[in-house]
């Protein structure tokens, strides 16, 4: 499990996965393309912290079988191991 900060051009956020800094940039535009809040607002990417050996943060790491968190703005999305959202921008 990784961690990842990233200026995406208009905004910042932040992305915890089972990514690597090789396939960073990829997961991290997989997973925003499917948020409403963010998809159309992505200029640029700029990785700006990698932390390679960090967990989810509580209280998300509670949610049963979530592996990827995307929080950017007040918005927090969880997906499971089977890329299926547990959480979503809306709930």
């Amino acid at each position: 499990m990784a961690y990842a900060h990233i200026d995406y051009g208009s905004a910042k956020a932040e992305f915890w996965g089972p990514f690597s800094m090789a396939d960073v940039e990829s997961q991290f535009y997989r997973h925003a393309n499917q948020c409403f809040g963010i998809r159309k607002s992505i200029m640029s990417f700029e990785l700006t912290k990698f932390e390679p050996d960090t967990g989810l943060p509580a209280p998300w790491s509670k949610f049963e079988g979530a592996t990827v968190l995307l929080k950017h703005g007040m918005d927090v999305i969880v997906w499971g191991a089977d890329g299926e959202k547990i959480k979503s921008e809306w709930d």
